[in-house]
């Protein structure tokens, strides 16, 4: 999962966010809330990837119908995790073309040996189908009907308009019946997708479309832009001497395309920015670099260390590790007695991320083992030695929206015996994406392995109960109650519903006083040991 640090397959990226909790990040909303919203959610999008990818594939200039499909059917039929009828994926995608391109019309021949096409009034064409399933021919057939369409509408809009139209709406097709997670994302959410995962190069704020420029509305903490001076309100206005607003140099209104591009540029280099503030003009030069999205965050709460994670991005690892030491040495505390890693609504990440940070934690055996069709799905990740915890007692709050990266640290921290788990069941994603970059700038998310804890647990679609399960319930006296009644409970209900946007205190609250009464803590351990051998056996497990 991270830039291509599955081990042995470093050409792609591997992904496993989970695609259907909303709001997060997999499918964009399609609805519609007025224009202004519209530009404001265009322009915070485009912060977030300002100067992704510069160089990418998104900058190969233009790019045809057949090379597009040839490399995303092609994909498609040798990375996914299971064969693919090619057949159907490409009839799905024209048929889902029919219904969001405006004006055009899918009608399937009888005896299904060919597809006819018409546009408006315009003649229609037939085109007969391929005879096999292979992915080459069905892309050549995709090509074809694409190809057809864009000349035949090329009056109703610009024809590179309605290519990118037809290639989401063969690919949303397509991959909407192989799984709840493989999709297509179009180049600009591609860009905004790879700047969460992997950083971006830029100077790190975020804008505001306005109409004087683009207002900053954060500033990343010990970036470039925070360096030089610059501050929320401040408004850009000029971008390389360039004038954003119209009434300023006398040219058009510059996009939020163009001052992504503007801001873009290779790592290390200046770029001049003019900024509007109370008291007049200030124009500094800002140097570029890589910039990682903060994913981790942590606070002392008396002798307990409260480590929250909201996703697995690149830097996610080394960020909790630092956290961790700056708890841990800080001066005058102590170190902290035990310690709280919060994954609730930690959608997912990468791969290598939730290895790394589970290995910060557990000092030999499997972290997890991944199994697909593809030969490089195939995977197996031990721990390496050395806790920096120094074996202090540790808490691991989940609940529904904790999601795949996520759930993997959940598995293996409870599996290897590190970590007691509380809260709800978590989502239960446990299969992993591939990110297959297309030729247009655009990505396919690619489902092609599946996920076994370290204890040979599959946890696709049912997710992890938890040991202390919470669900329903918001008084933390009432959760422990059952624990201090009984030297050893009974266990965990085999009901824990997967809850969502959990009371952020009350969980909090349990684990703390678990941490700071060993007793208590152990009586909750040994519940969860009961749990765990009354469980029946699942899929891969003995």
């Amino acid at each position: 999962m991270a830039q291509a640090t599955c081990r042995a397959h470093r050409a792609r990226s591997t992904h496993i966010g989970p695609a259907h909790i909303r709001p997060a990040h997999v499918r964009p909303d399609r609805t519609r809330r007025g224009a202004a919203l519209a530009r404001t959610v265009t322009a915070l999008a485009g912060a977030l990837a300002l100067a992704a990818c510069a160089g990418g594939p998104g900058d190969r200039g233009s790019v045809t119908a057949e090379q597009f499909y040839q490399s995303a059917y092609g994909k498609i039929d040798e990375l996914y995790l299971e064969p693919v009828d090619m057949r159907r994926l490409v009839m799905d995608g024209l048929v889902h073309a029919g219904v969001v391109v405006p004006d055009l019309t899918v009608t399937m021949q009888p005896g299904g040996g060919a597809v006819t096409l018409a546009v408006a009034r315009r003649a229609p064409r037939t085109f007969a189908l391929p005879a096999g399933h292979d992915a080459a021919s069905w892309a050549h057939l995709a090509a074809l009907t694409t190809d057809w369409t864009v000349a035949q509408s090329a009056e109703a809009g610009p024809g590179d308009q309605t290519r990118e139209t037809l290639f989401r709406a063969m690919l949303e097709g397509g991959t909407a019946d192989l799984d709840p997670y493989s999709r297509y994302s179009v180049p600009a959410a591609a860009r905004t997708e790879r700047s969460r995962r992997e950083g971006y190069v830029g100077i790190g704020v975020t804008l505001e479309e306005t109409p004087r420029g683009f207002r900053i509305i954060a500033v990343a903490p010990g970036s470039p832009a925070s360096a030089a001076g610059l501050l929320v309100g401040d408004v850009i206005t000029a971008v390389g001497g360039v004038p954003i607003d119209a009434t300023g140099g006398g040219g058009p209104a510059m996009t939020v395309e163009a001052v992504m591009t503007r801001l873009s540029g290779p790592e290390g280099t200046g770029v001049p920015v003019r900024v509007s503030r109370t008291g007049g003009m200030v124009t500094v030069l800002i140097g570029r670099q890589r910039i990682i999205l903060p994913t981790v965050t942590a606070e002392r709460a008396g002798a307990v260390g409260v480590l929250h994670v909201s996703r697995f991005n690149a830097g996610t690892a080394d960020a909790l590790a630092a956290a961790i030491r700056h708890l841990r040495d800080a001066d005058g505390l102590g170190r902290p007695t035990g310690w709280v890693l919060d994954l609730r609504g930690n959608t997912g990440g990468l791969l290598d991320q939730a290895v790394a940070v589970a290995d910060l934690f557990i000092t030999s055996g499997p972290i997890l083992n991944t199994v697909g069709r593809h030969p490089d799905s195939v995977q197996h990740y031990d721990a390496t030695p050395d806790d920096i915890l120094d074996g202090a007692p540790l808490v691991v709050l989940a609940d529904g929206q904790t999601a795949s990266s996520a759930e993997i640290v959940l598995g293996a921290l409870v599996d290897s015996g590190r970590a007691l788990d509380v809260g709800t069941t978590s989502f239960g994603k446990g299969v992993v994406q591939t990110v297959a970059p297309l030729p247009n700038g655009g990505e396919l998310f690619i489902t092609w392995s599946r996920i076994l804890t370290p204890a040979g647990r599959m946890f696709d679609h049912h997710g992890l109960a938890p040991a202390l399960c919470t669900a329903g319930l918001t008084d933390a006296a009432a959760i422990l109650a059952p624990l201090r009644a009984q030297a050893r409970p009974a266990g965990t209900p085999a009901a824990c519903p997967a809850e969502r946007n959990r009371p952020a205190p009350v969980d909090l609250t349990v684990a703390e006083t678990l941490l700071t009464s060993p007793p208590l803590l152990r009586r909750a351990q040994l519940a969860g040991q009961t749990l765990l051998a009354d469980q029946p056996a699942t899929e891969g497990r003995p």
